[in-house]
């Protein structure tokens, strides 16, 4: 009797947990510059395929129409990439009930300027300041604020990488924010890139990238799930280097986004590599102590010839510390076959 009455208390606490329903994050695009009809989808499949969450998408029908609005009243999360919108008073009373009952936002890039009939909403619940930006024609380059490296949002974020789009002006930030990235461009002084904020008791995370190439980049992708694990009060999980296809690394090549790494044996190399690959055998006895000498702040694709090499060579990275390495485990001889660009 006493054990039959154990295994029913036991059922009754496990049963919440086992049944416990996933968070549910409603993500709007509500913007026509930054092709974010296309980027918030796709974020929206890696958020359900990946890590299980529920997500509902809306889209604007007009600058005055968000269609399904109401999704908010049931969700647990919000993710806004929408720009001057001037919502009528029931629907945007749905934001703001959402916001009042402390529940967490993420805002990215034109967010900041989300809404013509809230102007408060930026300095208020997301912590920001946007007056304008720099010109288009001026790269900008996202870095790690060093006294925040730590940061559970940072968690798999190269140091330092490159931005697309133009960088917007967005100090001073209000109180009770968290500066995570800072971005530069040429000849001006650095500015706020991407903070946590709090609000009524909720965790707010916003960043002003969010250009459709921003979202190719390893390091931001990182970043806005990192921020959607930390909204919601959990661990970003500790995640196997992630993998990527041939196409995949092609892309990033072709952007300079990433150093690509050969792990091959220099024959091997010489053989034929990837244009601008740094060669570095995972085999030879010195390949730690030759790894320190990277560029810690660069993110890494490193690849073999068919996947097995690039595996523990990616393994060793990440036990030196390397905060974004990436896995081309097709290997180089999927790259050759595919009659990508090669040279001696």
């Amino acid at each position: 009797m006493k054990k039959a009455l154990l295994i029913a208390l036991a059922w009754l606490l496990l049963t919440p947990l086992l049944y416990a329903a996933p968070p549910q994050i409603v993500l709007i695009s509500g913007e026509y510059e930054y092709s974010s009809s296309n980027s918030l989808p796709a974020f929206k499949q890696l958020l359900e395929t990946n890590y299980q969450f529920h997500c509902t998408y809306l889209q604007w029908a007009s600058t005055n129409d968000i269609p399904g609005i109401e999704a908010l009243d049931r969700a647990d999360l919000a993710i806004l990439f929408m720009r001057r919108t001037t919502l009528p008073q029931e629907q945007l009373a749905h934001v703001k009930k959402f916001v009042a009952a402390g529940k967490p936002v993420i805002g990215l890039r034109t967010a900041s300027h989300a809404f013509e009939n809230w102007k408060e909403w930026d300095h208020e619940v997301l912590g920001g300041n946007y007056h304008m930006h720099y010109g288009n024609q001026l790269p900008a380059t996202a870095r790690v604020n060093p006294k925040n490296a730590a940061h559970p949002i940072l968690k798999n974020v190269a140091r330092e990488f490159e931005t697309a789009g133009s960088l917007y002006k967005t100090s001073p930030l209000a109180d009770h924010t968290t500066l995570l990235l800072i971005g530069s461009v040429e000849g001006q002084e650095p500015e706020p890139l991407a903070w946590t904020h709090e609000v009524n008791g909720a965790r707010v995370f916003y960043t002003s990238l969010g250009h459709p190439k921003d979202f190719e980049n390893p390091s931001f992708r990182n970043v806005l799930v990192n921020a959607v694990f930390w909204c919601l009060g959990k661990t970003p999980p500790d995640r196997a280097t992630q993998k990527i296809t041939a196409d995949e690394l092609e892309k990033l090549w072709r952007a300079k986004q990433v150093v690509v790494l050969d792990v091959r044996r220099p024959g091997e190399f010489a053989a034929g590599h990837i244009p601008g690959a740094v060669n570095l055998s995972v085999e030879d006895k010195s390949f730690e102590e030759k790894a320190r000498k990277l560029d810690p702040d660069k993110t890494y694709v490193v690849h073999c010839a068919h996947g097995v090499r690039s595996a523990k060579a990616a393994e060793k990275l990440r036990a030196l510390n390397f905060p974004s390495v990436l896995d081309c485990s097709e290997g180089f001889a999927t790259w050759e076959k595919a009659a990508k660009p090669v040279e001696k």
